[in-house]
């Protein structure tokens, strides 16, 4: 009987699903792998070269209720400087840097309301979504190194997000990023501190080897 049961279940699901064309296994054939990093690059090599791609590196997140000093010691831990905030349903709501955190706005906020800085959440110093600008992927495929560099100075911030849009519905998804410090050590610039990385166009150039 459950053999028969089976049987129907296999039918019916062939009327619904016809099986694909497969084809042989040829001889020699590889597997693809994760594009490898590019140890050094200058002004000249593709945008992409320097991309933190969310399709091979998983993002960092964080939600918005978690102190600011929980949240630095996470970015300590997993060696990052930005988080993406997320609400429940996993949408984008803002982002968070170290340099967000252990910058002003916390000590503006604690004396402008007398709140302890243990207090402070993520919300209360993250750049929320409606302000944050991206770029979009189809622009960066076509970029270098040096027209982010220069993108990153004009926006004044360390990081910056890329976006995929889909063209059908203008559907926005976040692909990866962009930040100083990743394209310092990858121009094998000089050292800088692990907040506050050389984050304009004249400090990155003038420190290339």
């Amino acid at each position: 009987m459950v053999s028969t049961t089976i049987d129907l279940e296999v039918t019916e699901m062939a009327e619904e699903y016809k099986s694909r064309y497969s084809i042989p296994l040829q001889p020699g054939t590889t597997y693809v792998r994760p594009k490898p990093v590019v140890d050094w690059v200058d002004l000249d090599n593709p945008a992409i070269d320097v991309m933190t791609d969310f399709q091979v590196v998983e993002p960092k997140t964080v939600g918005p209720e978690e102190t600011i000093d929980d949240t630095l010691e996470q970015m300590k831990k997993q060696g990052v400087r930005l988080l993406l905030v997320i609400d429940e349903g996993e949408e984008i709501i803002g982002v968070i840097t170290a340099k967000d955190i252990q910058g002003e706005k916390p000590i503006k906020i604690v004396q402008e309301t007398q709140t302890s800085r243990s207090e402070l959440k993520v919300k209360d110093i993250m750049t929320p979504q409606s302000v944050i600008s991206v770029l979009n992927m189809i622009s960066v495929e076509e970029a270098q190194v040096g027209h982010i560099v220069q993108t990153l100075h004009e926006l004044k911030r360390q990081h910056t997000l890329i976006v995929e849009v889909d063209e059908t519905s203008g559907k926005q998804i976040v692909r990866g990023m962009f930040s100083t410090s990743q394209i310092n050590k990858q121009m094998h610039t000089k050292a800088e501190d692990d907040i506050t990385p050389a984050d304009t166009f004249a400090e990155i150039v003038q420190n290339v080897s």
